[in-house]
C-alpha cells in the first residue's frame, strides 16, 4: 500500500455541497483512499437561492469557497474566492471539475492545471439556459471549446451531454457517458420503512382513490412549478379524484403560496422543503412531474417506480423518460401539452402503468446510480495516473 507521502493528490471541485452528493463523494473518497488522497473542493453561499446546501460533518475531507457572481450582458461570472491560490498550494496531481466555463476560477485552474501538466477531468451536465442569442452565442461556443479543449477527459451525466461536448470540438475518444445518479443502497436497505411511512402520507392527505402527482425541486423561475399548478387546475375542470403535493423552498415561495391561495383548493397540498425523509412522499404519489429544469428528481421517483412527465431538464431525460415507455413527455413551457400529458396519465390502464413502472425501476438499478458512477470515475482516475492495484500492494 502507499503510504501518505506517495499517494497522488486529487481535487475534485463542485460548486456546492449538494446533499445528494455526500454519498458519492464519500464512495469515492474510501475506492481510491488507498493509493490517493482526495478533498472535495466547493462553493459556499451567503444567501438561499432554492439550491440547498449539505450543512454538517461528512465523512471526507473538504474544503468550501465564498461565490462571487458578476452579469456580464447574458452571461453570469461565478469566482470562488480563494479557490485558485489554495489550488495551487496543495498541488494536486489530477483535478475533477464541473465543465462550466462561466466559472472563472475554474478556467484560472484549468490553465494552471495544463501549464504544469496535471491531470484535468471535466464532469460536464451539458445543460444550457439558452440566454445566449447571435453572436454572444457565438462567443460563449468558443469561450467553451477553449475550455473543454483543455481536459485529458471528460465524464458526462447523459448522452446529451456526450452530445454536447464533441460540438465543441472535443474527440469521441476521450468521451465517456457516467449517468448522474443517486445513491440506491439506503434506499434498498430502508425500503420497508420508506414503504410504511409512505401508507401513512397516503392516509393523512386521503390520497386513496385519487391520481396523486408530485413535484419536488427549488421553487425558483427556472423549476416552472407555476405551469404546473397551472395545468393541474385546468384538470380540476375535468377530474375531480386528482391530487398535486408541492414539495421544495426558494425565492418563489411567497408566489406558490399565494397563488394556491387564490385557488383555495385543497387538492394542491403545499409541504414546503423537505430533504431528509422525502423518499415516502415519492412512494406515496402516482407520478412525478418535472415542468422545467432539474434532473435527480427523476431518477428518485424512478427508482420507487413512478411514472414520470418532463419536458427539458438537465439533458438526463432522454436517457430516462420515453414516451410510454418510462413516462410521458411534453412540449417545453406548452400549458396545453402539459395538461395533456397529465391527462394521458390519469387515463393509463393499470397494467400499462404497471409495465411502465417496473422498467422505470430497472433504469435505475442497473445504469444510474452512484455505484455505477463511483466505478467510472475511480477507473478514470486510475488510467489517467496510471495507478493499478497490482502496483499499489508493492
Amino acid at each position: 500500500m502507499l503510504t501518505n507521502k506517495t499517494k497522488k493528490k486529487i481535487i475534485l471541485i463542485t460548486s456546492i455541497l449538494q446533499p445528494y452528493r455526500i454519498s458519492f463523494y464519500y464512495k469515492l473518497s474510501k475506492v481510491l483512499e488507498d493509493r490517493c488522497d482526495l478533498i472535495i473542493y466547493h462553493g459556499t453561499k451567503e444567501k438561499e437561492d432554492g439550491r440547498p446546501a449539505f450543512i454538517g460533518p461528512v465523512p471526507f475531507r473538504e474544503k468550501g469557497f465564498p461565490i462571487k457572481t458578476i452579469k456580464i450582458l447574458s452571461f453570469t461570472i461565478v469566482i470562488n474566492l480563494g479557490m485558485f491560490k489554495s489550488v495551487r498550494e496543495y498541488n494536486p496531481d489530477l483535478i475533477i471539475m464541473q465543465g462550466i466555463s462561466g466559472d472563472a476560477s475554474l478556467r484560472l485552474i484549468a490553465r494552471w492545471a495544463k501549464k504544469q501538466g496535471r491531470k484535468l477531468i471535466f464532469w460536464t451536465c451539458g445543460w444550457e439556459p439558452g440566454l445566449a442569442k447571435g453572436w454572444q452565442l457565438t462567443l460563449k461556443n468558443k469561450y467553451v471549446s477553449s475550455f473543454f479543449r483543455k481536459a485529458n477527459y471528460h465524464l458526462t451525466y447523459s448522452s446529451n451531454a456526450t452530445k454536447y461536448v464533441e460540438s465543441m470540438g472535443v474527440d469521441n475518444s476521450i468521451i465517456e457517458t457516467c449517468y448522474n445518479g443517486i445513491e440506491t443502497d439506503d434506499l434498498f436497505k430502508n425500503t420497508t420503512e420508506i414503504i410504511r411511512k409512505s401508507k401513512e402520507v397516503r392516509m393523512e392527505y386521503n390520497l386513496s382513490d385519487h391520481t396523486t402527482f408530485l413535484f419536488v425541486g427549488g421553487l425558483i423561475l427556472e423549476k416552472k412549478v407555476n405551469l404546473l399548478i397551472d395545468s393541474f387546475i385546468e384538470l380540476l375542470k375535468k377530474y375531480d379524484k386528482i391530487k398535486l403535493l408541492i414539495i421544495g423552498d426558494g425565492p418563489l415561495k411567497l408566489m406558490v403560496k399565494e397563488k394556491l391561495k387564490v385557488n383555495d383548493d385543497l387538492k394542491i397540498i403545499f409541504l414546503g422543503r423537505i430533504i431528509d425523509g422525502v423518499d415516502p412522499y415519492f412512494a406515496a404519489s402516482d407520478c412525478f412531474v418535472l415542468p422545467g429544469v432539474g434532473g435527480l428528481a427523476l431518477n428518485q421517483a424512478m427508482f420507487w417506480g413512478k411514472t414520470c412527465i418532463v419536458s427539458k431538464a438537465d439533458g438526463t431525460e432522454d436517457d430516462l423518460v420515453i414516451e410510454g415507455i418510462t413516462g410521458y413527455r411534453f412540449k417545453e413551457n406548452d400549458l396545453e401539452s402539459l395538461v395533456s400529458a397529465m391527462d394521458r396519465r390519469i387515463n393509463e390502464s393499470q397494467n400499462k402503468v404497471t409495465m411502465m413502472s417496473e422498467n422505470s425501476h430497472q433504469i435505475i438499478i442497473n445504469k444510474s446510480n452512484v455505484n455505477n458512477m463511483v466505478n467510472i470515475f475511480s477507473s478514470t482516475i486510475d488510467n489517467l495516473l496510471m495507478l493499478n492495484k497490482k502496483d499499489n500492494s508493492k
